[in-house]
């Protein structure tokens, strides 16, 4: 496997990852339920899928 098939298989795991990423937290949005995050210090944080949501799509635009 070459170094660009690697970077674009890497890519593609990433972007997979993503989206399921995605998907959950819109599934869990729908239904009302609540979500395990890391704060900033990496201690575990409940919130609402829609509060995770919201922050998972501003940080993937940029």
């Amino acid at each position: 496997m070459s170094e660009q098939d690697e970077i674009e298989l890497y890519r593609r795991i990433r972007d997979c990852i993503r989206l399921a990423q995605r998907r959950m937290l819109e599934r869990k949005a729908k239904l009302g339920e609540p979500v395990i995050i890391a704060n900033r210090y990496g201690m575990p944080k409940e919130v609402s899928a829609k509060v995770a949501l919201k922050r998972y799509n501003q940080t993937c635009k940029k």
